[in-house]
C-alpha cells in the first residue's frame, strides 16, 4: 500500500522516468492497437460473396499422424463446402511416417473420403511435403490444414469470400486452443491466442500489415503460391511463405469468422521448446531473408511491408533485447526498490492485457469465455514478462550468434544441408 501511495505522489516526469520501458516502448503499441480496433469495429464489412464457387484442394501433410488422420478426414466430410463435393479435392501427403499412417490414408482413399494419397519413404519436412502435395492439387484455392487442427463446420467456407478480391493471395483463419483444460500452461495460452490471434491479427488485417498466415489453417490462391515457388525449407515456413507473397504484391487477409482449434503444449518445457523454434524462425526469415524490405531502391519496395517488418523488429526483437537492460538499470539506480517498480510494470501489463482480453472476447462473440479467464490474467502476465520474454531473448541470441535454426530437427538435417549449399 505504501508503494501505491508513493507512485501516486510522483509527478508525471518522475513516474515516466521510472516506468519508461512501459510508457515509451509498450504503451504506444497498445494505444495504436486500441485506435485501430475501434476503426475496425466501425468500418469492417464482410467480404463480398463469390459469384462462382472456386474449385478447392484441401492439403493435409503429416508425419506419424496415423492416430488422428481418420478423425481429421471425417471432420472435413462435415464441412459445408463438401456439399459441392465434386469441386473439392482432398490430398494427403505421408511424409515418411513409421506409424502406419500410409495404411490409414490408403483406406480413406478406398472409402472415397480422400482423393489423392502421396507417400515418401524418408521424411523431408513439412515444406517439402507441401511442395509435393501442390503438384497434385487441382483447385484454384488450396487450403492447408494441420492434421491435428479441428475446424468449425463452416470454417473453410468462411475463408473463400476473401478471394473475390483478385489481389488477395492468402487468407488465414482464427485459431483457438483445443485443450485449455489440460493444464494451467494450456489455459494461459488460451488467453494468449485470444489476444495475439483473435485480436492481434484483426488489427494487422485492418492496418494491412498482417505478416503470417498460419500453416495450421490457411487458404492460398494456387497461382499465388506457385508464382513464388512454393515453400522454402525453413523453420517457420508459414511466415516465410506469407512474406514471399507480400513481396510479390499479394494482399494477405485474416478471416475472423473462420474458426479453428489446435492443441498447445501442456507443460512449461514443451512450451519453451516450441517458442524457441518459433522465435529463432523470426530472425532467420524476417531479418536474414527479407532485409531488402527496407531498401527504397528495390523494385518491390512497399511501405506496408516496411510497417509489417518494423512491427516484428520493434516489438518482438528490440523490446526483448532492451528489457534486460531495463532490469539492470532499475537495480543500479533503485537497488531493491527496483523490484517494486518491476512489480508496477507487471501490474501495467496485466491491466492492458485485461482490456485486450475483454475486447478480444467481445469480438469473437464469447464474453463468457473471456470472463472465465480473468482469474488467470496475473499468471499470464508473469508468464509473458518473466518467462517468455527471456525465452525470446535466448532464441534471438542463439540465432544471431549460432544460427541454431539450421540444426533444428523440425527440418531434417540432410534437407537443411542442401538448403545451405543453395
Amino acid at each position: 500500500m505504501q508503494a501505491w501511495w508513493y507512485f501516486c505522489s510522483l509527478d508525471t516526469f518522475s513516474l515516466v522516468s521510472m516506468l519508461w520501458f512501459m510508457v515509451v516502448l509498450e504503451l504506444p503499441r497498445y494505444s495504436v492497437a486500441s485506435i485501430a480496433i475501434g476503426f475496425e469495429a466501425l468500418w469492417r464489412r464482410p467480404p463480398v460473396p463469390l459469384f462462382v464457387q472456386p474449385a478447392i484442394s484441401i492439403l493435409l501433410v503429416g508425419h506419424n499422424e496415423a492416430r488422428v488422420l481418420r478423425r481429421c478426414v471425417m471432420g472435413l466430410a462435415e464441412q459445408t463446402v463438401m456439399q459441392r463435393r465434386s469441386q473439392v479435392q482432398i490430398v494427403v501427403v505421408d511424409d515418411g511416417s513409421t506409424d502406419g499412417m500410409i495404411r490409414i490414408a490408403r483406406s480413406l482413399q478406398q472409402e472415397s473420403l480422400v482423393d489423392t494419397v502421396l507417400h515418401v519413404q524418408v521424411r523431408g519436412g513439412k515444406s517439402a511435403g507441401v511442395n509435393l502435395g501442390l503438384t497434385a492439387c487441382r483447385g484454384d484455392i488450396i487450403v492447408i490444414i494441420d492434421i491435428d487442427t479441428t475446424l468449425d463446420r463452416d470454417a473453410i467456407e468462411r475463408l473463400l469470400p476473401y478471394f473475390a478480391d483478385p489481389h488477395v493471395g492468402a487468407a488465414g483463419g482464427d485459431m483457438g486452443v483445443a485443450n485449455p483444460d489440460a493444464s494451467l500452461v494450456a489455459r494461459l495460452q488460451d488467453i494468449e491466442y485470444l489476444i495475439t490471434i483473435s485480436l492481434g491479427r484483426r488489427i494487422g488485417d485492418m492496418l494491412g500489415t498482417l505478416s503470417i498466415v498460419s500453416g495450421a489453417f490457411g487458404a492460398f490462391r494456387r497461382s499465388a503460391i506457385l508464382g513464388v515457388g512454393g515453400l522454402d525449407c525453413e523453420v517457420g515456413e508459414d511466415a516465410d511463405l506469407t512474406m514471399k507473397l507480400r513481396r510479390a504484391g499479394w494482399r494477405i487477409r485474416f478471416a475472423p469468422e473462420a474458426h479453428s482449434m489446435t492443441n498447445v503444449p501442456e507443460t512449461v518445457p514443451a512450451l519453451i521448446a516450441q517458442r524457441l523454434r518459433w522465435d529463432r524462425g523470426i530472425v532467420t526469415i524476417w531479418f536474414r531473408k527479407f532485409r531488402s524490405v527496407f531498401d527504397p531502391r528495390s523494385a518491390t519496395f512497399r511501405l506496408l511491408d516496411v510497417m509489417a517488418l518494423l512491427d516484428v523488429l520493434l516489438f518482438q526483437m528490440i523490446l526483448t533485447l532492451v528489457f534486460p537492460a531495463y532490469v539492470v538499470w532499475l537495480w543500479y539506480w533503485f537497488d531493491t526498490f527496483g523490484l517494486t517498480i518491476l512489480g508496477a510494470t507487471l501490474f501495467c501489463y496485466a491491466a492492458m492485457d485485461l482490456l485486450a482480453l475483454i475486447v478480444a472476447s467481445a469480438l469473437v462473440g464469447d464474453l463468457r469465455r473471456g470472463m472465465g479467464l480473468l482469474i488467470y490474467l496475473p499468471g499470464f502476465a508473469v508468464l509473458q514478462m518473466c518467462v517468455m520474454r527471456q525465452v525470446r531473448l535466448i532464441a534471438v541470441l542463439q540465432e544471431l550468434l549460432l544460427r541454431t535454426s539450421y540444426r533444428d530437427p523440425y527440418v531434417p538435417a540432410r534437407v537443411m544441408r542442401q538448403v545451405e549449399q543453395i
